[in-house]
């Protein structure tokens, strides 16, 4: 991967939908490079996915992370427990206090407490819930992971 490849991953970021013949005006380079750059970027799972993001506050919905601590079973069996509620979308294994962190979208707080105590404290193995409720999300810099990248070849 090279500077190329990383202001294209850029320009992605910021707006999926710029067609390959922009990002090769911009770049100095033709749309056939652009598409195969992407298609390898792809093929190594730098790229994986293509998605939209949307804001869960216009949908009145409430976003969540749930940091758990698990004690006396594997997280993996945790963790095959959690994907059968269908509020959660994502689940990240972590380093330090908690053992899993989970992003969670509930329609009230009553729905999230409801769920944390009526199925999240149910699993035995599951032992501390913190929970923090998102408000809103600023941007502070969406490219630093590619600058990192860059800084460190």
């Amino acid at each position: 991967m090279d500077s190329k490849d990383l202001d294209i991953l850029e320009m992605l970021r910021k707006d999926s939908r710029t067609s390959m013949g922009k990002i090769g005006d911009v770049l100095g380079i033709s749309k056939a490079t652009v598409s195969r750059r992407i298609a390898k970027l792809e093929e190594d799972k730098v790229i994986t996915n293509h998605s939209l993001e949307i804001d869960p506050s216009k949908l009145d919905v409430l976003k969540s992370f749930l940091s758990l601590q698990v004690v006396g079973s594997s997280v993996s069996n945790v963790i095959d427990d959690l994907r059968k509620y269908e509020e959660i979308r994502y689940i990240y294994k972590a380093f330090g206090d908690h053992h899993l962190v989970c992003e969670v979208y509930t329609k009230s707080v009553d729905d999230l407490y409801e769920m944390i105590q009526s199925r999240i404290l149910k699993n035995l193995s599951i032992k501390n819930v913190e929970v923090d409720i998102l408000v809103e999300r600023l941007v502070i810099d969406e490219n630093a992971d590619l600058k990192m990248y860059s800084e460190n070849r």
